[in-house]
């Protein structure tokens, strides 16, 4: 049998190999992540290599044409996603910040995507009210806790069919912490309940990263 030491390697020793063993990224979005990285103190925001392969396996497997995004930063996710996109194909991703949205769009225009990226700067739920659907995948990487607001304002904008992307969803563990009373760690215990209860959907919560749970829309 083997021991426990072994079967709990290092998150980062993982990491790393699930990296290795993953078709590597675009010259352009590894552009856009260094660019990242020498621009933001805090560019642990912006998902990183592994994950944004999967988002692009994602969106070329369920053969999406709309793409809506909650949460730009600096645009590497929607770039990610544009790649798996046919010619004909767009993405609306929403920001908050102003400072985030104008990198965003200067990342997206570097690498030639601005035809089929859109960056909505704003109060999302309120660039979410605005928006038509139906939407083919939906990706979801903002505030925490406003996640079930966002889940429930999404929900009716997507196809039957059609897939949520939640990231962050077991938030470094916390979401075990009983007692806590912070926001993003209630906010986000509470969409999880929500999304694995709801009988509009099936969801499977991954233990990728820091939790990534996929939301099929039944038909």
């Amino acid at each position: 049998m083997t021991s426990r030491p072994l079967r709990m390697a290092a998150d980062g020793e993982m990491s790393a190999y699930a990296a290795r063993h993953t078709t590597p990224s675009s010259p352009a979005l590894r552009a856009i992540a260094t660019s990242t990285r020498a621009w933001s103190d805090h560019a642990e925001l912006m998902i990183d290599e592994l994950e944004g392969q999967l988002l692009k396996l994602l969106v070329g497997s369920c053969a999406a044409r709309r793409v809506l995004e909650v949460g730009t930063f600096a645009g590497y996710s929607a770039v990610a996603m544009a790649e798996a996109l046919p010619s004909d194909g767009h993405i609306d991703t929403l920001e908050l910040s102003a400072e985030h949205a104008a990198k965003a769009v200067e990342h997206i225009e570097m690498v030639g995507e601005s035809e089929r990226i859109t960056v909505h700067e704003g109060i999302a739920l309120d660039s979410l009210a605005a928006l038509t659907g139906p939407y083919d995948l939906a990706f979801i990487d903002a505030d925490k806790s406003a996640y079930p607001a966002y889940y429930e304002a999404i929900v009716p904008l997507m196809r039957p069919g059609g897939l949520i992307v939640a990231d962050n969803v077991l938030r470094h563990g916390r979401v075990l912490e009983a007692e806590t009373e912070d926001p993003s760690v209630t906010g986000m215990r509470e969409f999880n309940d929500r999304a694995a209860s709801d009988a509009r959907v099936d969801a499977v919560m991954l233990t990728v990263r820091d939790g990534i749970t996929l939301i099929r829309l039944r038909d």
